[in-house]
């Protein structure tokens, strides 16, 4: 097979599979709906009216964050009763009314034996999507799970890790889960097995990263038959330090026959340019006769961090800032990879829930001959019914499944989170499944939105957003704080870097040793005074956006001489250089809105009654 020549479309066969997927999702929708359970079919009711109440959404969150996570029984007693004194949300049954009204009642006299009882009972609630490590709990899981015919990808969860010790502990549990006889994958982020990442010292970063997962190639590859392994990533910022430790480690030789997979989430810009640099990267492995590769595509669950992120730091946000965005750019991810001159040494993970893209990769794969390229992967506990209808139509169905220890509980939170805010969210495409199959409009607007996302595909842009931000200078007259310096924008770290390699030269006045010297100095700062409060306001404005703009334009000489002088780090450095800037064109922006204004009295330094922006 010839690789393909151009970087575009590969072919036209893909738009003209839309009608074929609109008639196969009909197809499944009506057979998921035949063969789901009675359990299965509440255990869906409950989520629908859970994701679909905003209300409901709240109180779980609460419930979880107030409830859960407190270590005294007494004030997560305290919260409870808080909680059950509002109004309780529509989504909880008659039991679960009954046993908050009881818990509530008995938590002031007996909290030890009322709180246990309340975080097992929600344990019960979720177990369909976050299962228990203990092993008894986990081992009788796997059975049951393999014996329906499905496939296991096990990822233990836990927070942010911030040391070292904690790196060290998430680790070895990881390795201990790679050496069980039932577990054959296994999902890692590079971020959890070493703390405190930077990437300013990226390089120094990447190796720290590849010693981790070093442990965890070799636990895996030294198991019969080898552990499988998948890179996770959920933050931006850990895109190309992930994909460089993958690539860097599979090219070591022990690694050399150890296959292993890696995601890329389709909400970045990003992803079709890594996707390239993977698929590349795969090719030229496999022509040395190493092992193939797994790329998992997803949509990506991390959006509302990200914007936080963004905000924080004054860029734009990573993701698409449209949900058509994403969509458009998951079909273009599997319409550009699901191809045979593209599957040298790869294979392609379809995780999705929109049955929509799931049927239409699925066509996709056949039409182009590769079907057992391709993995078909949805969540644990999401859609049961419909993972049985997918796994017999495509021949395997591997669920992600996430795994947390019973003295860790609190640790899945962050997921629950996550779950429930993208599956309340109104274009969310699982906060709709319960109604496809019956709800004519609710099919009519997926299928809309699958039509245009097919449309759109070589369309959307791919440029990354954080670099499509305009420098303040460039912003008008409104105010705006000068956006951080973005560690990963290579020229930008490499721009940082060559500052902290150049001591600065300081051109620093004499030594005053006279009064003489200080009376001159006083006089010539009075005189300077005295220029500054004769200059008309537009002036003066000018003035200080120039001092912000030149104060932004010497941002890695100024942090050079934080560094070397003060002993700062450039993450240190960089918001307080942001803010000098800020603080000059906030006052400039200050003195444009009151000049107009009868009686505005202007000081030396500034306006009177005016509060910088970060007070």
């Amino acid at each position: 097979m010839q690789r393909p020549a151009a970087d575009g479309p590969p072919d036209d066969i893909a738009s003209t599979l839309v009608e074929p997927t609109v008639a196969l999702v009909g197809d499944w929708l009506r057979r998921a709906d035949a063969t789901e359970t009675g359990a299965e079919k509440r255990t869906s009711m409950r989520m629908h009216r859970l994701t679909s109440d905003r209300a409901s959404v709240e109180f779980t969150m609460a419930f979880a964050d107030r409830v859960l996570r407190p270590e005294s029984d007494a004030v997560a007693a305290e919260q409870l009763r808080r909680l059950v004194e509002r109004p309780l949300p529509p989504f909880l049954g008659p039991v679960d009314r009954a046993l908050l009204a009881a818990g509530a009642r008995f938590s002031r006299p007996l909290p030890g034996l009322v709180m246990p009882l309340a975080r097992r009972r929600l344990r019960q609630l979720v177990g369909s999507l976050v299962v228990d490590r203990e092993d008894h709990a986990l081992r009788a899981h796997l059975a049951r799970v393999k014996t329906d015919g499905f496939r296991v990808n096990v990822n233990l969860l836990g927070e942010s890790v911030l040391g070292e010790a904690e790196a060290g502990r998430r680790l070895a549990a990881t390795i201990d889960l790679l050496r069980r006889d039932d577990v054959e994958y296994v999902s890692i982020k590079a971020s959890s097995v070493a703390s405190q990442l930077n990437l300013w010292d990226y390089d120094g970063s990447v190796e720290r990263a590849k010693a981790g997962l070093r442990e965890v190639f070799a636990a895996a590859a030294a198991t019969t038959p080898p552990t499988f392994v998948n890179l996770d990533m959920e933050e931006y910022h850990d895109l190309q330090l992930t994909i460089d430790a993958f690539t860097q480690l599979l090219d070591e030789t022990p690694f050399h026959s150890f296959s292993a997979g890696i995601v890329l989430q389709a909400y970045l810009p990003d992803s079709l340019a890594a996707l390239r640099h993977l698929e590349r990267w795969a090719h030229q492995r496999h022509a040395r006769g190493g092992a193939a590769v797994k790329i998992r595509i997803v949509k990506g669950a991390n959006l509302a961090m990200e914007r936080v992120e963004a905000a924080t730091h004054g860029w734009e946000q990573a993701p698409y800032d449209t949900k058509a965005g994403t969509d458009a750019n998951y079909v273009r991810l599997l319409d550009w990879a699901l191809h045979p001159a593209r599957l040298h040494g790869l294979r392609v993970g379809v995780a999705s829930h929109n049955v929509f893209d799931v049927a239409w990769a699925k066509l996709l794969a056949d039409a182009r001959g590769v079907t057992t390229y391709a993995d078909f992967e949805m969540l644990q506990g999401m859609a049961p019914g419909l993972a049985r209808v997918v796994r017999n139509a495509t021949g395997g169905m591997l669920l992600y499944t996430p795994v947390v220890a019973t003295a860790d509980f609190d640790h899945a939170l962050a997921y629950l989170f996550r779950r429930l805010e993208e599956n309340s969210s109104g274009e969310n495409f699982l906060r709709h499944l319960f109604d496809l199959g019956f709800d004519t409009k609710a099919f009519a607007v997926e299928q809309t939105r699958f039509e245009a996302a097919v449309a759109d595909r070589w369309h959307v842009s791919v440029e990354p957003r954080r670099r499509a931000r305009h420098a303040a200078s460039d912003r008008g007259d409104d105010f705006a704080n000068e956006p951080d310096a973005d560690a990963t924008d290579p020229s930008v770290r490499a721009s940082m870097i060559a500052a902290l390699l150049t001591p600065p030269v300081l051109d620093l006045p004499e030594e005053i040793a006279d009064l003489a010297t200080i009376d001159d100095a006083v006089a010539l700062a009075a005189q300077g005074r005295d220029e500054w409060q004769a200059l008309a306001p537009a002036d003066r404005a000018r003035v200080l956006h120039a001092v912000g703009d030149l104060l932004a334009a010497r941002r890695g000489e100024l942090i050079g001489v934080m560094t070397h002088e003060a002993g700062k780090t450039i993450a240190e450095g960089n918001p307080e250089v942001s803010e000098a800037a800020d603080f000059a064109r906030y006052y400039a922006a200050r003195i444009d809105d009151l000049a107009g204004r009868d009686g505005a009295r202007f000081e030396p330094l500034g306006v009177v009654a005016v509060v910088p922006p970060w007070n």
